[in-house]
């Protein structure tokens, strides 16, 4: 059991990006970008251009709908500006519960190094 927790101090002590960062100092702009440095970089990239996308197609939608003037093609502008508003919203949840999911992993990782830590002053006493 000891063996464990020694290999979790020593990488957690290792790890300078875990201790460099404080959440509880960040704001939400430091939050976003510190997520784009992980191992899911490309993964977000591509859902930030995807809400961007999307955005610019809800507005060129809504803007088509506001000047179209036949009720029919109407109904399809709307549509398109529906779906686009929806894509934009689940690409906008997905953003900020994998935020969360990372932001649970950091604080599992403290968790972590305070067991270790603790483990270890335990066993020197």
């Amino acid at each position: 059991m000891t063996n464990i927790n020694q290999k979790i101090l020593d990488a957690l002590k290792e790890d300078k990006a875990a201790n460099e960062f404080s959440e509880e100092q960040a704001n939400a702009l430091q939050l976003i970008m510190q997520s784009f440095k992980g191992t899911f970089r490309l993964t977000f990239i591509v859902v930030v251009t995807l809400q961007l996308i999307c955005a610019g197609l809800a507005f060129f939608c809504a803007y088509q709908l506001v000047n179209e003037v036949e009720i029919g093609t109407k109904i399809n502008w709307l549509a398109g500006t529906l779906s686009a508003v929806v894509a934009f919203a689940i690409a906008r949840i997905w953003f900020f519960m994998e935020l969360n999911r990372l932001s649970i992993i950091r604080e599992i990782k403290r968790v972590e190094l305070q067991v270790s830590l603790l483990a270890e002053t335990h066993q020197n006493q």
